[in-house]
């Protein structure tokens, strides 16, 4: 019994002393001073730079600061806008040209190629003759002689000419013929008057020995060997193009496109023959219609001191043969000259080579004074 009451006792006071010492360690925790805050963060001023902003922010969005120091960060929001520029550059005014697409890009399947048109169409020369000739130029072009010189126009050219003729002034005569001839042709002339340009001809001289028919009141009429000279002007006013069946280097000039012109035209000049003192002096004039500057024919009426009368002549050059590079031409010509009383008319038929300078001095070129020899 004595026991039962000494354990009771020793069971409460174990049960005291602990609710003491828990009630001294609550009150030291009381009175344990608090822990300090860490300090608040200086406000960013609003004219900071933009390296201080750029700071700030990259210190706002860090993942290593507190939550209590990301809720107090300050952000700038009175930062001045960036000024608007007012003056923009102009736009560029010059066409950048197209891009080149290779072939072998357009080859690519299921490649489309866009191929761009210009900001200015070409324009079409103002030129109705091509204005030079070279032997590299494909036969169609071979409109014009090849220039003696290398005038910039290129539109004034020397040629010799050589053949034989047969006239019949009231009797027959076979006789050579050879001649000079100096082309001028006035389309960079025409082409810098503008609208007057409709006032220049294209021109022709020729110097020529040849048989010439004797006055009509020659005691014996008929013709003898003389020189004669003539000056042609002609006015292409109305020109057109005629589409032939043209054939690759053929050497007919009537098988490849041809340039038609026509216009009135003028030629004076003189007769003289070699065994008179006189010189007879000649006026036509009339209309003319050219091709390819390389043949014509044209009708006129006029007078010849020395023939009776008002005179109608029909003259044609035509052109039958040229060669590859288009310098060397054959022809043929035929001229009828009527008066008006019953006195003989005058006719006249030749074969003539036409030929620049450049083919005599070029024995390479001989070549081409054989027709129809490829």
């Amino acid at each position: 019994m004595t026991t039962n009451k000494f354990s009771i006792t020793l069971s409460r006071t174990a049960t005291l002393a602990g609710l003491i010492a828990c009630a001294a360690g609550c009150t030291k925790k009381n009175h344990e001073p608090s822990p300090s805050q860490p300090p608040l963060p200086e406000p960013l001023a609003t004219n900071a730079a933009a390296s201080t902003n750029n700071n700030s922010t990259d210190a706002a969005t860090s993942t290593n600061i507190p939550p209590a120091t990301l809720s107090s960060v300050v952000i700038a929001t009175n930062i001045p806008p960036a000024l608007d520029i007012t003056n923009p550059p102009p736009a560029e005014t010059t066409l950048k040209a197209p891009e080149i697409t290779t072939l072998a890009e357009t080859n690519v399947p299921g490649h489309t190629a866009v191929v761009e048109m210009p900001a200015k169409p070409p324009v079409a020369p103002t030129n109705f003759y091509p204005a030079t000739i070279t032997s590299s130029s494909p036969p169609t072009a071979a409109l014009t002689p090849t220039p003696l010189t290398g005038e910039a126009e290129g539109n004034f050219f020397v040629h010799f000419r050589a053949g034989y003729e047969h006239i019949n002034h009231g009797d027959n005569n076979d006789s050579y013929w050879l001649s000079a001839k100096f082309y001028a042709y006035g389309d960079g002339l025409r082409e810098r008057a503008g609208k007057n340009g409709w006032f220049i001809p294209d021109a022709s001289a020729e110097i020529t020995s040849s048989y010439l028919a004797k006055p009509d009141n020659d005691p014996h009429p008929g013709s003898d060997e003389g020189l004669g000279f003539r000056a042609d002007f002609t006015w292409p006013w109305l020109r057109w193009t005629a589409l032939a069946s043209a054939t690759t280097n053929s050497g007919c000039p009537f098988c490849q496109p041809l340039a038609l012109a026509l216009g009135p035209t003028v030629n004076v000049g003189f007769d003289h023959l070699y065994g008179e003192s006189d010189y007879r002096f000649a006026r036509y004039a009339g209309l003319r219609l050219t091709f390819n500057r390389s043949g014509f024919v044209e009708y006129t009426a006029g007078e010849t001191e020395g023939l009776n009368g008002t005179r109608q002549q029909i003259v044609a050059e035509i052109p039958f043969y040229q060669s590859r590079d288009g310098e060397v031409r054959y022809y043929l010509r035929g001229l009828w000259n009527h008066g008006a009383n019953n006195k003989p008319d005058i006719l006249e038929g030749g074969l003539f080579v036409d030929l620049p300078v450049s083919t005599l001095i070029s024995p390479s070129k001989w070549g081409d004074l054989v027709p129809f020899m490829k």
